[in-house]
């Protein structure tokens, strides 16, 4: 199954936690850095440190 067609799937079966997790986990694979945040993190924390290393636009 396509990356396309799980995500489909999920979006169809959102009570089948089993495909959720083989999703994100697929998701995970292709973006190894990427972090999701839990309940407890300081989400404004991470919001600043990754502000810090953004390149900025020219105007």
């Amino acid at each position: 199954m396509s990356k396309f067609e799980l995500r489909a799937y999920v979006l169809e079966h959102r009570d089948d936690e089993e495909a959720l997790h083989a999703y994100l986990g697929r998701l995970h694979a292709e973006n190894p850095s990427s972090r999701t945040c839990q309940p407890d993190d300081n989400v404004a924390e991470a919001i600043a440190e990754h502000m810090k290393h953004r390149i900025p636009k020219e105007a």
